[in-house]
C-alpha cells in the first residue's frame, strides 16, 4: 500500500510544516527574482559607499583613535604590557577617547576578546588595517551571498533591513538626510566592530543545527557568546529544542574559553569585567529599550532601565512559546540578542542578517532535535519557493504492509 499521493508513487504530498516555506496563491517569474536580487547586491554596495565616503568617511581610517579597532589594539596592548585591561589607563597607554568621561571602562566586552586580540596586536599598527578589512569583506560578502542564494522571505528580509536606517532616524530624532544613511550593514562592515564576526557565529549556529551538527552549533553559539554576552540568549534556543549535545558542547566551550580568558587576560580583569557587568554603570545608547522608554514615553530613567531586563524576559517567553516554529524562535532569539543589552548601537542591527538565515538555510534536523516523531508531511519533499529554485530532495515516506 503506498503513501495517498500521485498513482504509484511512494512519496506523500508535501504538507505544510514550520519547516516548509509558505505557499503562496502567485508565483514570481526568474527574470524578476534575478531583478530583485541585483537591486539587493547593488543596495548592499550603495550603502557601503554612501557610509564610507559620505555619512561617516572616518570609518576609513581603522588606526584612528577611538575606532572600533584601535579599542580593540589598545585593550590587547594593555594586556602584552602587563597593565589593567578595565582602567584606569596608565601614561604609556593607548588613549581611549570617550573614557571614563563617557564610559565607565576603555573595553566594555568580555576579556576574552582582548586576549584573542594579543597576539594579532604584537604586528602593530598594521593589525587594526588587517582586522578591518577581514569584518569588511566578511559582512560585505555575507550580505551579497544571502542576495545570490536567498529565497523570497530571505529577499524580503534584506530589503528590511538595508531600509532600517528610515526608522532608525526617526528613533533619533534625526533627519533622513539620504539613502543609506544609518545602515546597519554597512557600520557594521566598516567599524571593525566583533559584530560582524558574532553576526557569522550566529548564522553558522543556525547552519549547524540544521544539519545536525549539535557540537559545532554549540561551539559556535558559545564563542559568540563569550565575545559578547547578547548571544548568551543562544543558550536558551538550544534549551527550549531540547538539543542537549550542542547544549553540552555550548556549556563546554563557555568553560574552555572562560580558562582560556581567565589565562590570557589574569584573575583582576575578570573580576574587573564582572564587577562591570553588575553594577549597570553602563548608560543606555538612543536605540536600546530603557531610552526609547524613558524618550519616547517619558517613563521615569529608574523604571525605564528595568525595560531592557523586562523585554528580555518577555523575548525568551516568546522564544519558548514558539518552540515548534523553528525559525520564528531563531528570529525571536537574535532580537533578545540585540536588546538584551543597554547599549544598543545602529551596527548591532546587521545581527538581523542572522535572524534571516533560517530562510537561506532549510532546517533538515529540526524534527529530531525536538524530539517529536516525523510526520509524513515532515518526509515528504520540500519544494522551492521560487522557480528558479531547485526542489529539496527529502527520504520519501512509505506507508507498510500490514
Amino acid at each position: 500500500m503506498t503513501a495517498p499521493g500521485r498513482p504509484g508513487s511512494l512519496e506523500a504530498p508535501p504538507l505544510s510544516t514550520e519547516h516548509d516555506t509558505r505557499r503562496f496563491s502567485f508565483s514570481i517569474p526568474p527574470w524578476a527574482v534575478a531583478l530583485v536580487r541585483v537591486a539587493l547586491i547593488l543596495m548592499i554596495l550603495g550603502e557601503l559607499y554612501v557610509t564610507a565616503r559620505v555619512q561617516l568617511p572616518g570609518l576609513l581610517h581603522p588606526t584612528d583613535l577611538g575606532t572600533d579597532t584601535s579599542n580593540y589594539f589598545a585593550a590587547a596592548q594593555r594586556l602584552n604590557a602587563g597593565h589593567n585591561l578595565y582602567g584606569p589607563l596608565l601614561a604609556t597607554d593607548r588613549p581611549v577617547p570617550g573614557y571614563p568621561a563617557l564610559y565607565p571602562a576603555p573595553i566594555l566586552s568580555p576579556p576574552l576578546s582582548a586576549v584573542l586580540w594579543r597576539p594579532l596586536a604584537a604586528l602593530g599598527d598594521v593589525s587594526m588595517t588587517i582586522w578591518w578589512a577581514v569584518d569588511l569583506a566578511f559582512v560585505a560578502i555575507l550580505a551579497i551571498w544571502f542576495a545570490l542564494i536567498g529565497r523570497r522571505v530571505t529577499l524580503g528580509g534584506l530589503l528590511v533591513i538595508l531600509a532600517l536606517g528610515l526608522p532608525i532616524a526617526w528613533v533619533l530624532a534625526v533627519r533622513y538626510r539620504y539613502l543609506g544613511y544609518h545602515s546597519p550593514i554597512s557600520i557594521a562592515a566598516l567599524s571593525g566592530n566583533l559584530n560582524g564576526f558574532i553576526t557569522g557565529l550566529c548564522v553558522l549556529a543556525w547552519w549547524a543545527s540544521s544539519r545536525g551538527r549539535p557540537w559545532l552549533t554549540g561551539a559556535a553559539a558559545g564563542l559568540a557568546a563569550m565575545l559578547k554576552l547578547g548571544p548568551f540568549a543562544l543558550a536558551w534556543w538550544l534549551v527550549v529544542r531540547r538539543d542537549w549535545p550542542a547544549v553540552k558542547a555550548f556549556a563546554a566551550t563557555v568553560m574552555a574559553l572562560g580558562i582560556v580568558g581567565l589565562v590570557g587576560a589574569g584573575l583582576d580583569a575578570n573580576l574587573a569585567f564582572a564587577r562591570l557587568t553588575l553594577s549597570a554603570g553602563v548608560s543606555p545608547s538612543s536605540l536600546s529599550i530603557a531610552w526609547i522608554l524613558h524618550t519616547r514615553l517619558g517613563l521615569d530613567s529608574h523604571i525605564a532601565n528595568l525595560g531592557t531586563m523586562a523585554a528580555t524576559l518577555v523575548g525568551l517567553a516568546l522564544v519558548y512559546a514558539t518552540r515548534r516554529r523553528t525559525r520564528l524562535s531563531f528570529l525571536l532569539t537574535i532580537l533578545v540578542v540585540i536588546y538584551c543589552s543597554p547599549v544598543v548601537l545602529v551596527g548591532n542591527f546587521a545581527l538581523l542578517v542572522a535572524a534571516v538565515a533560517p530562510w537561506v538555510v532549510p532546517d533538515r534536523a529540526g524534527a529530531a532535535v525536538t524530539r517529536r516523531p516525523a510526520s509524513v508531511g515532515d518526509m515528504a519533499t520540500r519544494r522551492g519557493s521560487l522557480r528558479d529554485e531547485p526542489a529539496v530532495p527529502a527520504v520519501p515516506a512509505v506507508v507498510r504492509r500490514p
